[in-house]
């Protein structure tokens, strides 16, 4: 029988250390690095919590690994990823040198999420030693991307994806079943989202959390989120940063605040944020847009 080493994190194997990381940020239930690693073995072990690993090197790999008598091996090309949920592992590797994304998720945070906002009696996340999936990718290079810098709206816009990244992967990569029949995707009523603009309102420079905006609905942050953008069509990041560049244009119409002070009070995260998500919005930079 292989003698299974436990570890928390998959990647406290690895002997190089991570080119990017999130932990610095504490991000709520999510944990990413970035490792660029040699052609290795890695040996038997157990790690606690699951991983999601995305391959984006330019060159295919073949990884392979060993279950038992059982050896199955996979050839990974970039965008390909690979879904480990926590428990034991045997000997695997890969034949080439590796760029790999790996976004580690607290199982049990996961797992109580998963129950309490979908109402589930059981739930269990499937393994997948090779998938294409191009949500997965995609969030995870947008994490990775939010690692680098603050953004716009700071802590909001890392949970708004770390939000779809769980939501995605217990519908599409999960057995699971239901209590009662899911009212989670209903519309949230028109007291709440008066609410939501209220806070905004009272609060336009503050930095806005998902777990704020929940709690003005008296829900979970995964159950809000799904029924936010149910009944508004757009996510809660989206929703607020629409709602500041409205109010940004209002402020930059009546002329009476220089163009920084706005995004300052505003909640942006530096004058540069501001400045680039109103382009984006508008067409051209606020200064182009008060001048005009």
């Amino acid at each position: 029988m292989p003698d299974f080493t436990p570890y928390t994190y998959t990647s406290e194997l690895y002997e190089r250390p991570a080119l990017t990381s999130s932990i610095a940020l504490d991000w709520p239930g999510v944990r990413l690095e970035r490792y660029q690693l040699d052609p290795m073995d890695v040996p038997a072990h157990s790690h606690e919590h699951h991983l999601l690993l995305v391959h984006q090197g330019a060159q295919p790999v073949v990884a392979s690994r060993r279950t038992g008598s059982r050896v199955e091996a996979q050839q990974f090309r970039s965008g390909d990823a690979g879904l480990y949920p926590g428990g034991e592992y045997g000997p695997f590797g890969w034949d080439a040198p590796v760029d790999i994304i790996q976004v580690h998720l607290d199982a049990q945070a996961l797992e109580t999420r998963a129950r309490r906002d979908l109402n589930l009696r059981y739930f269990a996340l499937r393994e997948r030693f090779r998938c294409e999936d191009g949500l997965l990718v995609q969030v995870s290079q947008q994490l990775l991307a939010a690692t680098g810098r603050a953004h716009t709206l700071g802590l909001l816009y890392a949970e708004s994806l770390v939000t779809t990244l769980c939501y995605h992967l217990i519908e599409h990569h999960a057995t699971f079943e239901r209590r009662l029949a899911d009212g989670a995707g209903g519309q949230l009523p028109a007291a709440v989202l008066a609410r939501v603009d209220a806070y905004l309102e009272a609060h336009a420079e503050a930095p806005v959390t998902l777990e704020i905006l929940a709690g003005l609905a008296n829900l979970s942050v995964f159950h809000f989120a799904r029924r936010f953008k149910h009944s508004t069509g757009r996510s809660p990041y989206q929703y607020v940063l629409d709602w500041k560049i409205r109010r940004a244009r209002t402020l930059l119409r009546a002329g009476e605040l220089p163009v920084a002070a706005i995004g300052d009070a505003l909640g942006f995260a530096s004058p540069a944020h501001f400045a680039a998500a109103f382009k984006r919005a508008v067409g051209q930079s606020p200064r182009s847009f008060q001048q005009g």
